[in-house]
């Protein structure tokens, strides 16, 4: 496998010209032959792939885009994905066998959401689409204001949806009516992305690429307050960049979150006070579990925190450079996936390398059965949509749309 790839960062100058919102995706190239190479681990978890499902391909570097949703409430368990090619698809949690699938003949940026029976995706041209979550039928569509990049949040009847141009709108799940909508400058030059909503009692909290939390009343748009999370430092457009673009989490009444170039901060969702803070830059985000914070800082060191306090409680340097998913934790163990298409296990005590596996041998093993008189292709599974974990099942999908189920074995 070549040692030396090219990465591109993705940035989104935005201009509004007589109400149409311009968004333009310049890249620059980095290559990964600094990227810390692997070493052999001693095994101390042993984990098994249950099955691996074909899904299309999602964007390139999609960070939070297009993530594997899971339907919960269902008797059965339902895994939902989209492609960017418009590709809609629902999967069974347990063997991956695939329910039903749609192509939807238009380009797919965000999504999909669930809730009421309904699955929401955003298409290119800046539609939010219904479809019924049982069959994939179209059941509504509605015009927003600008591209939405990460998936809409269900809150009962509620759909909010957060969209590129920094603005947070809200509409009827089952009718797509807007209800309304909450709007803040942005800076010229941003990460390409959003971080998804989270709705807290009937709180909706929304970070922003200038660097600032909000919380708005779910009912009415109402501020309720602004915290912020970074404060741009620098003279250049680029080195001001301090967006809040990857996941954060909420427990106990604190909402956990990080920034690119800025910091991890923990808020009172009381009244927007910061009960900790620290210097920390990461655009994947962060996962909280049993009083503990998890994340994957912009150099791709993986880190263990404190939720009472911030104090580090580990951290893993040995994957630095190798473009790190956000982590997830399952069971005594916290999961990250690379831009080689390796899925890392880590002690959730110490951060030591429990298990590893490598993405293009098990979709090789379980999926494909060569022509002899044919070379395999040689794929880059790099992983940037954020791994899901429930019921003890971790799903990962990689950028060209493998979507694996991993167990680990008592």
């Amino acid at each position: 496998m070549m040692s030396l790839r090219m990465k591109k960062i993705c940035l989104a100058p935005v201009v509004a010209v007589s109400s149409l919102l311009l968004v333009a995706c310049g890249s620059s190239p980095k290559d990964y032959s600094d990227a810390t190479p692997l070493r052999a681990i001693n095994t101390s978890v042993s984990v098994k792939a249950l099955w691996a499902k074909p899904t299309g391909d999602v964007p390139e570097y999609a960070h939070a885009q297009l993530p594997v949703v899971i339907d919960t409430d269902a008797k059965d368990k339902t895994i939902y994905v989209a492609s960017r090619r418009g590709e809609v698809a629902a999967h069974a949690a347990k063997t991956g066998d695939v329910l039903w699938a749609i192509s939807m003949g238009e380009a797919l940026t965000g999504g999909p959401g669930i809730g009421e029976g309904l699955l929401f995706v955003a298409t290119r041209e800046a539609e939010l689409v219904a479809l019924d979550k049982n069959n994939g039928a179209e059941r509504w569509r509605q015009r927003i204001s600008s591209e939405m990049l990460a998936a809409p949040v269900v809150a009962g009847d509620l759909l909010v949806v957060q969209t590129i141009d920094g603005r947070i709108s809200v509409y009827k799940t089952a009718t797509g009516k807007k209800l309304w909508s909450y709007g803040r400058s942005i800076p010229k030059l941003t990460l390409r992305g959003t971080s998804q909503p989270l709705v807290v009692n009937e709180i909706v909290l929304a970070g922003f690429s200038d660097g600032r939390l909000l919380s708005l009343n779910l009912a009415t748009g109402e501020l309720l307050w602004e915290t912020t999370i970074a404060v741009p430092h620098g003279r250049t457009d680029l080195e001001r960049l301090v967006d809040i673009d990857g996941l954060f989490r909420a427990a106990d009444g604190v909402v956990y979150v990080s920034s690119y170039q800025g910091r991890v901060v923990a808020v009172s969702i009381a009244d927007g006070n910061v009960l900790w803070a620290r210097d920390m830059s990461s655009y994947t985000g962060l996962t909280v579990n049993d009083g503990q914070i998890f994340i994957t800082d912009a150099t791709s060191r993986v880190w263990a925190l404190d939720g009472r306090t911030g104090a580090t409680l580990w951290r893993q340097d040995s994957l630095i450079g190798r473009e790190l998913s956000a982590p997830v934790v399952q069971g005594d163990t916290v999961v990250v996936a690379d831009y080689d298409g390796f899925v890392h296990w880590l002690s959730r005590d110490d951060g030591g390398f429990v298990a590893r596996k490598n993405l293009d041998k098990v979709w090789s093993t379980m999926r494909y059965v060569w022509d002899s008189d044919e070379p395999a292709e040689e794929v880059y599974r790099s992983v940037s949509v954020p791994p899901l974990v429930d019921a003890g099942i971790l799903y990962i999908r990689d950028n060209v749309g493998a979507l694996v189920a991993f167990i680990e074995k008592k």
